[in-house]
């Protein structure tokens, strides 16, 4: 059984402020991840953290300082990885809470991060086993496949400029959908193998099939960097195949390529910080990475399903935009600032950040419509399918049950479930016209046409 108001608990917990046990309130933390240097004995309750000082704020519990070989839970020990929740006073940086990780340095892995310098030259950055690696490559002309360092990721392919896909794929007839994966690589992977779509090595293995990731699929989880290059390599092997992986973007891509990154596994700012950029210019314009998302879509229709990460809201549709003009408006504004105010004013012009737009609306769910403009009509609905020749319209971003109708609309799918282990992951099948939900086993359940009772409940 699934608590998925839990999840979304568990989901905003990034959003509050953090609150000291002794009731210490500390207003708009900021947060450092690094080594535990040392333990003052002459200021009790002061850490250094990469050689910087952070004071325990009155009334705020410090972690037990553990040593030997046995670890108790919740202890921080010197050399290993702590994360803590400050607010800088007077030159002074409190700490609100600490986290102590577990793990040393040695334990941290992420990259390759490619960055570009010029149209032919780059400088690929991986960490292995907590060292920064660092190489450079010029005369990169064409096709190239270059060896990395990384064991998860040991190769990648560039290409020159990236190129935007079509919008539209009215002829698919083998589709599989999932959405907000969160940087749970392992997990997608079995889900992936259980359903046949890759081989036991990874590869693909479907043929002219279809696979759409409905969007965030980067922050929370720890394994976002590759993730996005096992979904970059498949979208090349599909397509050799005859077949495709689609990747339309949602409300956690637009943000880290904005620069709002609250939600980020906290081993990206210790990451980031020991490479030297900041987690968005590492997917950001001159970053391979960051160019591959800046071509990716953000509407498509796949078979007879018009695929949006959040929802397609009756406001947008009245636009009386079509796809590629929408996938073009969100391509050309994303990138910082986040949140500008402007743009959350005027749909038309704020694609990325309204709460009309694709990347955000929840109206088609019960307990958020009235936030978001009230319950779109069935007459709505159809028009919004009607202007792009879909059948239902499929959606992430809100946390359902299971997979299936949402509200009891067959014109509306859900398919955004957990992905933190394969017990919980699902995805939407549709083939041989008929449509399923689909477990880490492959094993599939028919959705069952909701009834005029179901309707109305």
């Amino acid at each position: 059984m699934r608590f998925p108001s839990l999840v979304r608990l568990i989901r905003s917990i990034s959003c509050i402020l953090l609150l000291g046990s002794g009731g210490t309130t500390l207003a708009a933390p900021e947060e450092a991840v690094g080594v535990l240097e040392a333990v003052s004995k002459e200021t009790p309750g002061t850490w250094r953290i990469d050689g910087v000082d952070y004071v325990f704020a009155d009334g705020v519990v410090v972690p037990k300082l553990g040593a030997g070989s046995v670890r108790q839970a919740g202890e921080a020990r010197i050399g290993e990885i702590v994360r803590v929740s400050y607010e800088e006073r007077d030159g002074i940086r409190l700490v609100g809470r600490a986290q102590p990780f577990g793990i040393g340095p040695e334990s941290i892995q992420d990259g390759p991060h490619l960055i570009w310098k010029d149209d032919t030259t780059a400088i690929m950055v991986s960490i292995v086993d907590g060292e920064v690696i660092r190489t450079r490559h010029d005369g990169l002309v064409g096709r190239k496949v270059l060896t990395t360092p990384s064991r998860t990721v040991p190769s990648i392919e560039v290409s020159g400029m990236v190129l935007p896909g079509d919008s539209s794929w009215p002829d698919a007839e083998r589709i599989l959908a999932v959405s907000d994966l969160e940087g749970n690589r392992g997990t997608f992977l079995e889900f992936l193998r259980g359903n046949g779509v890759v081989d036991e090595a990874g590869a693909w293995n479907w043929g002219d099939g279809h696979l759409v990731l409905n969007g965030d699929i980067v922050d929370r989880g720890p394994d976002v960097t590759e993730l996005l290059w096992m979904i970059r390599r498949l979208e090349r092997e599909a397509q050799r195949a005859g077949g495709r992986v689609h990747y339309v973007l949602g409300n956690h891509e637009s943000m880290v390529m904005a620069g709002d990154l609250r939600y980020i596994h906290p081993k990206y700012r210790f990451t980031s910080d020991r490479i030297g950029e900041t987690y968005d210019a590492l997917h950001g314009p001159a970053s391979e990475i960051g160019r591959w998302l800046r071509s990716r879509n953000s509407v498509i229709r796949v078979g007879p399903f018009l695929f949006v990460h959040a929802g397609y809201s009756p406001a947008l549709d009245g636009l009386g935009l079509g796809m590629d003009e929408i996938n073009d408006a969100i391509r050309s504004g994303l990138g910082p600032p986040a949140w500008p105010a402007a743009a959350r004013a005027d749909l038309r012009t704020g694609l990325i950040w309204h709460q009309q737009g694709p990347h955000w609306y929840r109206g088609y769910f019960p307990q958020h419509a009235a936030q978001w403009g009230g319950r779109p009509s069935d007459e709505q609905i159809a028009a919004i399918l009607e202007r792009h020749g879909a059948e239902h319209v499929v959606v992430g971003h809100t946390l359902v049950d299971e997979i299936g109708w949402i509200d009891g609309r067959p014109a509306l799918i859900g398919i955004d479930v957990a992905w933190r282990d394969p017990g919980e992951a699902a995805g939407l099948l549709f083939d041989g016209g008929e449509l399923f939900r689909v477990d880490s086993k492959g094993r599939r359940t028919p959705l069952r046409r909701p009834s005029v009772t179901d309707s109305a409940e």
